[in-house]
């Protein structure tokens, strides 16, 4: 059997800056790439490009968005963050045509926001519009909705297929087990008039569950396994999708 190989990817979500340099550590000692899709400037994006990793954007076309309103406006404030952008993954998998256009019309390379959640023999698709779709084979809070365990061994990984895989900073800086932390973590930063951006240490720490493997036990496997070649995390996206123009 041939060792699998998955792709790790990041949505920041607003996540505070230093869950994602914990990441940019924790992927550096395991040698490995990573991509994150940014919705907010924050101080983690110099030190992660100085560090290899590919950035792309993570647009939020929901109504009263901070990035603004309709596609361009939105775009247009997340270019002026990442202007080196080639790969866009819309926040809650928004896509269609008209998002597609407007990528091809922007010059970037691939969307990353079709599910396909455990799904064999997925594989990057070409799209009429020039930009290739590449398919996501995990979605971390997607795992915790159904009540799935944190660990190896519900993922799936000798079926064959594109294996791209998406954590959240904020779920694994909770090591989330399900989503009852995250949300205890919203309500009460709401309260108090907090941004999730402005989470320190110990507001997360709070609400970290770590009686039962978490996202941040799966990452640490799936790193580990890397690093004793049971399993081989591959390159960032950009380059998946490149070779498929």
């Amino acid at each position: 059997m041939s060792t699998p190989t998955i792709h790790l990817s990041f949505d920041q979500d607003w996540a505070p800056a230093w869950t994602s340099l914990a990441l940019k550590d924790a992927l550096h000692a395991a040698g490995v790439p990573g991509t994150l899709f940014v919705t907010h400037p924050c101080e983690s994006l110099p030190a992660l490009r100085a560090a290899g990793w590919e950035l792309g954007w993570h647009p939020n076309y929901l109504p009263s968005s901070s990035h603004g309103t309709g596609i361009d406006e939105v775009l247009d404030t997340l270019h002026a963050w990442v202007p080196e952008a080639r790969g866009v993954r819309a926040h809650c998998l928004i896509r269609g045509t008209p998002y597609l256009s407007a990528y091809s019309d922007r010059g970037l390379v691939y969307d990353a926001s079709d599910l396909h959640d455990g799904e064999p023999n997925l594989t990057p698709f070409l799209s009429w519009t020039g930009v290739v779709r590449l398919p996501i084979f995990f979605e971390d809070d997607v795992h915790l909705e159904r009540g799935l365990s944190c660990n190896l061994k519900t993922l799936n990984l000798d079926r064959p297929g594109l294996k791209i895989f998406t954590f959240h900073p904020i779920l694994v800086a909770l090591n989330a087990a399900d989503l009852s932390g995250y949300a205890a973590l919203k309500r009460d930063l709401a309260q108090r008039g907090l941004a999730l951006s402005e989470a320190n240490r110990e507001d997360i720490e709070a609400y970290r569950q770590d009686t039962r493997p978490g996202m941040a036990d799966l990452l640490s496997e799936i790193l580990a396994a890397h690093m004793c070649s049971s399993l081989r995390i591959g390159s960032s996206l950009i380059e998946v999708a490149k070779a498929h123009l």
